[in-house]
């Protein structure tokens, strides 16, 4: 019988935030976030942004699904300037993780 990994259950947690806001959604997450995050610069097209681009930072961050609810709170807190458009949060859950060594490893 193979063995599994048994892990926690785990989400990613994707935000767009005003590129204003990048530092604070930053320091939010490294007071919340052990294992680090991606974030890269986008253009969103929401409806705030009234049919324009708008450039928005996107922020990727997997983590236990317990840590969820803090983790968006934090980052929603660090985004919000009490404005229309500055941003969304989106959990979604996670079915696996593997490092791209552990599968070359296996051959």
């Amino acid at each position: 019988m193979n063995e599994e990994k048994v892990m926690d259950q785990m989400v990613m947690i994707v935000a767009y935030v005003r590129r204003a806001r990048r530092a604070p959604v930053g320091q939010a997450l490294r007071e919340v976030v052990q294992s680090g995050w991606s974030e890269s610069e986008v253009i969103g097209h929401g409806h705030a942004a009234g049919g324009h681009g708008v450039e928005h930072v996107r922020f990727e961050v997997l983590l236990p699904a317990r840590l969820a609810k803090t983790c968006v709170d934090a980052v929603g807190r660090a985004a919000s300037t009490g404005t229309e458009g500055d941003g969304i949060i989106v959990t979604l859950p996670v079915s696996s993780v593997e490092s791209v060594g552990e599968i070359a490893a296996r051959g």
